[in-house]
């Protein structure tokens, strides 16, 4: 396939895609995140050995028309064209073998230093590895090319693999910038982030959603803003919890190494959410314990002791759930707690609280990154 801006398959996507608002996400993992070994699973088709992978997110206007009714509605539909990177092997595999460098690859009529080749599935391709550098430089490479195609309006990043490469000092921070729609960091076991890049991760970007679960070498870390719109913390020692308090995150998630703290924890976070002071842009908080433990039936029972002086109100019919009144507006929160995972789910007023009882959830959900 010939990439450069004369080609054919270029000009067809500039015609359709040109003045599109497009994503761009860089993804590197080992793992496919739903299954594993994924070629036995019908719909997943990511090959084995994919390490790095470019994706271009197309957002398509569909128009539908309902013929009874002569009505028309529109919405958006989503297109993903992906470029997987294979990591370099000389064993090869009958499920998907090694990619020959039998063929010339252009990139504005330029040759390619890997092979690429389409898939069964039009809109993926496959590239065969070298070394990590010569990868990383192709995979930079492609970035500069689409970006010179496409406007691009988003930029996402995963990060589930080991330390095989500088992530902090990779190209993806002078394309992307300092703002991300999406930055998922995961790594695999022998990463450690030092303060200065965990205080680079939350103070100088912007990111819509943040996902984290690092190890650092600092036991504290203060003064992080955490102004994500939704925020996924899973490993939390450098966290400072007045930190929390002053987040200015619509949707938090946060699970603590030992056992969420009744008064430290909860019995705070109500309290400057009940006043107006912090906590204002919250819609949906969880704080969750790593371990269930022998103690959980006891904090549950605490905290609902303590909340009584903080005007909660128990659920009609739920054990584990209640009420709390915002002081400034007609805002309403609904508290759960089972002695190990703590939501506070806020509402505009008491009209939109739930009519149904609702279990509490106290699931683990699969981290399944983008």
């Amino acid at each position: 396939m010939d990439l450069s801006m004369t080609s054919r398959p270029v000009k067809r996507f500039l015609t359709a895609y040109k003045i599109h608002a497009n994503q761009l996400t860089w993804k590197f993992s080992y793992v496919d995140p739903r299954t594993s070994p994924n070629r036995f699973v019908k719909g997943i088709t990511r090959p084995q050995r994919t390490y790095m992978t470019l994706t271009l997110t197309f957002k398509n206007k569909v128009v539908e028309e309902d013929e009874e009714d002569d009505e028309y509605w529109e919405y958006e539909e989503e297109e993903d064209i992906h470029f997987y990177i294979l990591e370099n092997t000389q064993v090869e595999r009958d499920y998907d073998g090694v990619i020959e460098q039998d063929y010339v690859r252009t990139i504005n009529e330029v040759k390619a230093p890997l092979a690429m080749r389409k898939r069964e599935n039009p809109k993926e391709f496959e590239i065969g590895g070298d070394s990590m550098d010569v990868d990383l430089k192709f995979l930079e490479d492609l970035t500069q090319h689409f970006k010179s195609i496409f406007y691009i309006d988003t930029y996402n990043v995963a990060h589930k693999t080991t330390g095989f490469f500088d992530f902090f000092g990779s190209f993806i921070w002078k394309n992307g910038g300092k703002k991300f729609g999406k930055l998922h960091i995961d790594p695999l076991w022998g990463v450690h982030f030092n303060e200065e890049q965990i205080r680079m991760i939350f103070n100088e970007l912007e990111v819509d959603d943040l996902y984290l679960s690092v190890h650092t070498d600092n036991k504290l870390i203060p003064g992080l803003n955490l102004n994500s719109k939704k925020l996924t913390l899973k490993s939390t020692e450098f966290l400072s919890f007045d930190d929390v308090l002053e987040s200015k995150c619509e949707e938090m998630e946060i699970t603590f190494p030992g056992k969420v703290n009744v008064e430290h924890h909860l019995v705070k976070a109500v309290t400057n959410w009940k006043t107006g002071e912090k906590l204002k842009n919250l819609k949906k908080m969880t704080l969750k314990s790593r371990y269930m433990t022998e103690r959980d039936e006891e904090d549950k029972k605490a905290f609902f002791e303590k909340a009584r002086s903080l005007g909660i109100r128990r659920h009609e019919s739920a054990e584990n759930k209640g009420y709390i009144n915002r002081d400034t507006d007609k805002a309403v929160a609904m508290l759960a707690y089972n002695g190990r995972t703590f939501q506070m789910t806020v509402y505009e007023n008491t009209d939109d609280l739930p009519k149904s009882k609702e279990e509490f959830d106290d699931s683990e959900d699969d981290y399944v990154p983008f």
